[in-house]
């Protein structure tokens, strides 16, 4: 097998393996906004699917990680890869590095809701979200100049994640283009509110 058959085979497979992990996660969400959480079953999500029980785990440790979409690592070894070769200024490559793990904005509602709907699920993400954010401060502090810089553009950036969290959803623009769109806007409002201090 050439080099092109062997890159071709494995880019065949990798979109197999999300496309199944993307069909776990939508019939295991809409069992759970259907049944919830106690009345959804592994083995239902996995009907639904058609795969076996043992394929599930490979993608996911648990119907709520499942629901909630939420990968055991946080970012992919070739997100972090890029982030971790890119030159240039650090926040552009911070928006490309976030918006690899940012799902999209009518998932993020769906999801926003369910967690509210079932307080039982909140335990889980905001396990995840620990992990998340020091697998972010790590890979971050590995490209700035100092902790200081590090810790600034972390706030900045997660800042800047919540605000469009928020935002109507309606703009097509890529996840990372948005992102760093939202985090200019964030520090002309600091510039502009420090340039209003009185003296």
């Amino acid at each position: 097998m050439n080099d092109q058959s062997a890159g071709e085979t494995s880019g065949l497979r990798e979109r197999k393996k999300r496309l199944r992990r993307e069909a776990l996660h939508e019939a295991a969400l809409r069992l759970v906004e259907q049944q919830g959480l106690d009345g959804t079953t592994v083995e239902q999500i996995c009907e639904e699917v058609g795969v076996s029980a043992r394929t599930f785990f490979n993608y996911f440790p648990s119907k709520t990680a499942a629901a909630l979409n939420l990968h055991e690592q946080i970012f992919s070894p070739e997100a972090a890869a890029r982030f971790r070769a890119a030159t240039g200024e650090l926040m552009p490559a911070i928006c490309e590095l976030l918006a690899d793990s940012m799902s999209s904005g009518i998932e993020r509602k769906r999801l926003k809701r369910l967690i509210a709907d079932q307080p039982q699920l909140v335990t889980d993400f905001t396990q995840w979200m620990g992990t998340f954010k020091a697998e972010f401060q790590a890979l971050v502090e590995e490209r700035a100049v100092s902790p200081e810089m590090a810790d600034a553009a972390i706030m900045l950036a997660l800042a800047a994640l919540r605000t469009l969290m928020h935002q109507p959803t309606a703009d097509t623009r890529p996840d990372a283009v948005r992102l760093l769109e939202t985090m200019d806007r964030l520090i002309d409002v600091r510039h502009t509110m420090l340039a209003e201090l009185p003296g």
